[in-house]
């Protein structure tokens, strides 16, 4: 058995199933860090690298801009069969109670 999982897979009360966000106080001490070692001037010239980069067909480039300035892409597809949940098997999980 998987420690803070039941039988059957589940996680027992009082364990999340991943540890979540970090505190805000621990991304902020990053957050500080980084901008104590970047400046807005080095920034800028990391960006315009970035684009020149992106301008000659560097997907990366064009990934990491574009995901800052419009944010990435949102799913839009349906992927659930005509409304339905899609049937997992054969990865060796219990579905029965899903």
């Amino acid at each position: 058995m998987v420690p803070g999982r039941d039988e059957q897979g589940r996680f027992i009360k009082g364990h999340k199933g991943n540890g979540g966000r970090k505190p805000r106080a621990v991304e902020q001490s990053y957050l500080d860090i980084m901008l104590g070692e970047v400046s807005p001037d080095e920034w800028r010239e990391i960006v315009g690298v970035a684009k020149r980069q992106a301008m000659r067909g560097d997907a990366v480039a064009r990934k990491w801009l574009s995901d800052y300035i419009i944010g990435p892409p949102v799913q839009k597809a349906d992927i659930t069969s005509d409304g339905q949940p899609i049937q997992v098997i054969g990865i060796g999980i219990n579905t029965d109670n899903l």
